[in-house]
């Protein structure tokens, strides 16, 4: 990556560096990554990156700065986004990369819209779900088509004012000339090392003559270069088309996958209507289904409130008594998101019987089924989703992107196309089948259940927040199942508490699981934890996975001599916030 030549603050975790970079008074913009992992927390609050005129926030350093120099090279949110995601599939293949896909939350400052853009992977034509119901442990049966170029290549021409070549540059020289290993990759590598070593050419790059790449060890990936480039050059017709998309075919068949070529020249992104939800002089704006996500907030927040002026408020950030009422009105929620959330595209009623579980009767009626002291049972379910990266970008246009990109479980299939480095997703393992559900499962078919050309409902959720009308917050998250739940607890703590937004995304959190579990990460203290089991929740004492929230959040947004941007990397994956 090329030297900065003016300054910009760079703050990470442990404390902070100095880069520079020439940064235009031009654009600016937000966009939201997310992906999964290790417990990496290098401060209990890390500072957050404050600035005038553009912020980034994303997991990995590497991808932070690449977002930060197109910016300072006259580049917009949408370019500032598209760098760091193409840069976390080389540094982070734990959980993005271009074999995967995603979805975008973009709001234009010139026109005062959002839109969504559904690059989620798809079930191919051939898909057959029979086959995935006898052999779901099978890897190439549950790759998808990778969603991602086309994603990136819509959020160029949506948003973006550098080419796709210029944003692909620091990715490109990333992958050929070496990047340093971060904690968080290394721990990936070291644990999931068994499941790399299925892919020779996976191997070649992560575990070198079978040594696995440590922490701070220069590594390269030139077989992605030369895909990136391409990339770069032709777009998303690079992946979709021609000799690398033959290669990404034959290794997914190899691998017993159904995926074939028309399924990678058929591929489109999906431009949807946003989720919105207003309270008071906030609007909540988040992803709709196939996402599942901003369904679970906007339910959450309904119940709970979103300012503070919410009794929620009078609970105490962290207090067993505001984790308890917070994960009741998760347990609502996740049991919706099992009975009504599927493929709109093949499930045109979706959206209508979302919009009917988000009226206020209804919030209310859920609100009011919430004991302060008992817990609520639930059944049993099973989510493999953990592979995701999460960014954030603000450019000083006001332009907002969030977006979250997924390959699903840690190193998605290992299957790796010979000679592209593009390592493959298996996202098709997100499909519901009767067994994983039990008693949740609703009368009639799953809305989730496996289909050909069905896209797999997701729990990410990119999310912006409008304040009489002007964005003030951008965040999202990583983690599987775990996303909803962490974003949540992120959104209410800034909305509801106005904690700064590097304790928002630092603070110990919660997650309440498919079956009713309530699990806790190792900081929350012993008397909440008891003041939890008191009203009966199943508490288990350790997170099995250290997902990451990443925020931007934006005061006197109206005003541009004063506005001030603040942007908050999460701890838990070693990410870093940078602004101008």
């Amino acid at each position: 990556m090329a030297p900065f030549s003016s300054r910009f603050s760079v703050r990470t975790l442990a404390g902070f560096s100095r880069r520079t970079a020439p940064l235009a008074p031009a654009a600016a913009a937000v966009v939201l990554l997310s992906l999964p992992f290790v417990h990496d927390v290098g401060a209990a609050e890390p500072p957050s990156a404050e600035g005038k005129v553009a912020a980034a926030a994303t997991d990995n350093a590497d991808a932070t700065r690449a977002a930060m120099e197109i910016m300072a090279q006259g580049g917009s949110a949408a370019d500032g986004a598209i760098a760091a995601a193409l840069v976390l599939g080389v540094t982070s293949p734990t959980g993005s990369g271009i074999g995967g896909g995603g979805f975008a939350l973009v709001y234009s400052a010139h026109d005062k819209t959002t839109t969504v853009a559904d690059f989620r992977e798809t079930a191919p034509r051939g898909f057959e779900p029979e086959v995935f119901a006898k052999k779901r442990e099978s890897r190439g049966v549950l790759v998808g088509v990778p969603g991602e170029p086309a994603g990136l290549e819509w959020l160029s021409r949506k948003l973006g004012r550098k080419t796709l070549a210029e944003d692909a540059a620091s990715a490109v020289s990333l992958a050929r000339r070496g990047f340093y290993v971060s904690h968080h990759t290394a721990s990936a590598i070291g644990h999931f090392g068994e499941k790399i070593g299925r892919s020779p050419a996976l191997s070649r790059d992560l575990i070198p003559n079978g040594n696995p790449l440590g922490f701070g060890v220069r590594a390269t990936r030139p077989d992605l270069a030369r895909t990136l480039e391409r990339f770069g050059v032709e777009g998303k017709r690079a992946l979709y088309e021609g000799a690398i998309a033959q290669r990404i075919v034959e290794a997914a068949k190899a691998q017993g996958g159904a995926l074939d070529a028309k399924d990678l020249a058929d591929y489109a992104v999906r431009e949807r209507k946003p989720l919105t939800k207003t309270f008071g002089t906030r609007t909540v704006i988040t992803m709709p289904a196939p996402s599942a996500g901003g369904l679970m907030l906007l339910e959450t927040l309904g119940m709970l409130g979103a300012d503070a002026s919410s009794p929620t408020a009078k609970l105490g950030y962290g207090s067993s008594a505001y984790l308890h009422t917070v994960a009741e009105a998760m347990r609502f929620s996740l049991a919706d998101r099992v009975r009504v959330v599927g493929d709109p595209d093949l499930d045109p009623d979706v959206p209508t019987k979302v919009d009917a579980l988000l009226s206020d009767a209804r919030l209310a009626a859920a609100k009011a089924r919430i004991s302060p002291d008992k817990t609520t049972k639930m059944a049993s379910l099973v989510s493999r989703e953990q592979g995701t990266s999460h960014i954030v970008v603000v450019d000083g246009d006001g332009n907002v992107v969030s977006l979250t990109t997924t390959i699903n479980s840690p190193f998605g299939a290992a299957i790796v196309a010979d000679g592209t480095g593009v390592l493959l997703n298996d996202e098709l393992d997100d499909f519901s089948l009767p067994a994983d559900v039990g008693p949740l499962a609703p009368p009639g078919p799953l809305p989730n259940r496996p289909r050909a050309l069905a896209r797999p409902v997701s729990s990410m959720a990119p999310t912006i927040v409008l304040e009489d009308g002007v964005p003030v917050l951008a965040l999202g998250g990583s983690g599987g199942q775990r996303i909803a739940t962490e974003v949540t607890q992120a959104a209410l703590c800034r909305l509801v508490f106005a904690r700064d937004p590097s304790a928002c995304v630092s603070l110990p959190r919660m997650h309440v699981a498919m079956s009713g579990e309530l699990f806790v990460e190792r900081d929350v203290p012993e008397d909440v934890r008891e003041g939890l089991k008191k009203r009966g929740e199943p508490v288990k004492d350790e997170l099995p996975v250290a997902p990451a929230v990443q925020m931007i959040s934006v005061s006197d947004a109206r005003d541009p001599a004063r506005r001030t941007l603040r942007a908050a990397a999460d701890p838990r994956k070693g990410g870093l916030a940078s602004a101008r």
